[in-house]
């Protein structure tokens, strides 16, 4: 499997919590069942000692939605979860934050896998379940557009539109969530790139896969 460089990359960006609105203005949100694992994850792999580090490093919008007890079914601003990816990153031992971020996906899938796919759909084959990503992505994301360009048996390549607010940190999660799917429906992933990137210049960003049984 591939992986990257990149350089943490903290959002800008701080929004109040709110509902989900239509309006191409307004602020990335995001639901709170995509990163209710997130306190678990720190904890077990970062160290129960670091969740007060972890804390106080994250933006304030994030920490006090952290602080408090999370909603799965609720909307956060989406710095949030992209503030608390760059501060794992940031907290990441020198040279392990790639490998961070992708056990971070992992384990957000695991713990999210009854809600998401009950939800939506039964687990399938790799190709299926590529092929429901964008159901994914609009039930958790109130902006931005993903789209499956093509795939087949045992390739896929997957493109997201329109949600300038993604980091380049947040961008990896995005890539491994969408392997970690492919590993849980029982692929074995051979590539797995950016392909395309907003933060290299391009108009969209594009997730690429290879993957046998």
């Amino acid at each position: 499997m591939t992986t990257g460089t990149f350089r943490h990359d903290v959002s800008p960006r701080s929004a109040t919590s709110a509902m989900r609105r239509p309006g191409a203005d307004e602020p990335a949100l995001i639901r709170g069942s995509l990163f209710q694992s997130l306190p678990s994850f720190v904890k077990a792999h970062l160290g129960e000692s670091r969740w007060g580090e972890f804390l106080e490093r994250v933006d304030p919008v994030a920490a006090d939605a952290y602080r408090n007890e999370m909603d799965a079914l609720r909307w956060y601003p989406f710095i949030v979860i992209s503030s608390a990816t760059d501060t794992l990153v940031a907290m990441s031992p020198a040279g392990t934050a790639d490998a961070t971020l992708q056990r971070f996906a992992t384990h957000n899938l695991d713990r999210a896998t009854n809600l998401i796919f009950r939800a939506i759909f039964k687990i399938g084959s790799p190709e299926f379940m590529i092929g429901k990503s964008d159901q994914v992505w609009k039930k958790y994301y109130s902006t931005g557009r993903m789209a499956v360009d093509s795939v087949a048996k045992g390739a896929a390549s997957v493109q997201l539109f329109d949600f300038p607010e993604i980091t380049r940190n947040y961008t990896r999660v995005v890539l491994y969530a969408i392997e970690a799917t492919i590993i849980k429906a029982g692929g074995r992933t051979h590539r797995c790139d950016v392909t395309r990137d907003i933060h290299a210049g391009d108009d969209f960003t594009e997730f690429s896969y290879a993957w046998s049984l």
